[in-house]
């Protein structure tokens, strides 16, 4: 409802009533339909504002009680004005980036923890800025997706990182393989697999070199998801379910979906070296993993007694600052070089960790802190 009414809690009720009567199945051709309603509300002195103003400041309140979840009303807000010209001016500004060259693609190494070798780099991307920082994707990729621009940033990503994995393999580092993360609209767009079809001919980079991280949220999609995946692992690209054990994870999208990896999201990992139930919780979801076949990545690995603790997991995969933060394309090979003294000295440094006690019941409960072997 976007006209003003003079008494606010009338406009409230008003609303209240719109969204109850949405609410309510509608019987079309045989078929029950829903339909959801959100309102934004606007509410002027006369002659305050044209109808044309009121209408705007309206439709503000309505975008904003959207991204509050649906199914509501918001009352506008003049810092809804402020908020809806940063998005204006952010997008703008990725625009112009994107036209200007200026996102960059920093890369971060998994390091098998069987081998202590890097097994693949993950791309991430950063948007440089004039004083030479960089923007991290939580400052923007959010305005992007609801710009659309998302696709073209994500098209970018995903030929930037086959053109830099081809020249990697082809040259100092023939076993390169690279993750990429796939955004919402990317994935749906039916043109999505042949594109990278066509990006891996066109660089001549083996499948086997790419992985794509998916979130769960992307892959609620039903049948078009699985047709998509199946697709995917036809061609020999790895699938892998990023931030799992946040939002919508469920068992069912490890038993349904055509993955080959599982990234535990670092809320998993968190506390595991001071909590019996975190480390519990880890424990069962990496065996749950492992027993499907699913190779298991730990993200979020900051610190040596983390490191310590996931240790008796041989056959999984660390990912995180205690190893590597973020490194440009033209710094990745000296990573690399670095990295087996790196991780050599990071395990005989969580050797000389002290061991828990086993007398009191708190210790007892650090005890099973241990994670099982596979």
């Amino acid at each position: 409802m976007k006209r003003p009414i003079p008494q606010p809690s009338s406009s409230i009720a008003l609303a209240e009533r719109i969204i109850e009567v949405a609410a309510h199945p509608q019987n079309i051709e045989g078929h029950d339909v829903t339909v959801g309603a959100s309102v934004g509300i606007a509410i002027v002195r006369p002659g305050e504002m044209n109808a044309e103003t009121v209408l705007k400041c309206a439709d503000l309140a309505m975008y904003s009680a959207k991204s509050g979840g649906r199914g509501t009303f918001r009352m506008f807000d003049p810092q809804m004005d402020a908020i809806a010209q940063t998005r204006r001016s952010l997008e703008r500004d990725m625009r112009t980036a994107l036209v200007q060259g200026d996102f960059s693609l920093f890369y971060q190494p998994l390091v098998e923890l069987q081998t202590l070798d890097v097994i693949q780099v993950e791309a991430l991307i950063r948007w440089r800025m004039p004083d030479g920082s960089y923007r991290t994707p939580h400052e923007f990729l959010a305005v992007a997706e609801e710009s659309g621009l998302i696709v073209e940033i994500s098209d970018w990503v995903l030929r930037t990182a086959i053109q830099t994995a081809a020249q990697w393999h082809r040259g100092e580092w023939p076993e390169a393989r690279v993750a990429i993360n796939v955004s919402p609209r990317q994935f749906m767009d039916y043109r999505f697999v042949s594109k990278l079809e066509q990006l891996l001919n066109e660089f001549e980079l083996p499948a086997r070199c790419v992985e794509l991280e998916l979130t769960e949220s992307v892959l609620q999609t039903g049948s078009h998801t699985i047709k998509t995946l199946d697709q995917l692992r036809s061609v020999g690209v790895a699938i892998a379910l990023d931030d799992f054990g946040t939002g919508y994870s469920s068992l069912a999208s490890l038993q349904q979906l055509p993955l080959t990896r599982v990234k535990l999201d670092r809320s998993l990992i968190v506390g595991i070296e001071g909590s019996a139930r975190a480390a519990s919780i880890s424990r069962a979801t990496i065996a749950l993993c492992r027993g499907l076949g699913l190779e298991v990545t730990a993200e979020g690995v900051e610190h040596l007694e983390q490191f310590a603790m996931l240790l008796p997991n041989r056959a999984i995969s660390l990912q995180g600052f205690l190893f590597s933060r973020p490194v440009l394309r033209d710094e990745l090979l000296a990573l690399l070089k670095r990295m087996p003294a790196h991780c050599q000295e990071l395990l005989q440094q969580s050797k000389k960790l002290p061991a828990p006690t086993h007398t009191t019941l708190h210790e007892k409960r650090r005890a099973a802190l241990t994670l099982v072997r596979d």
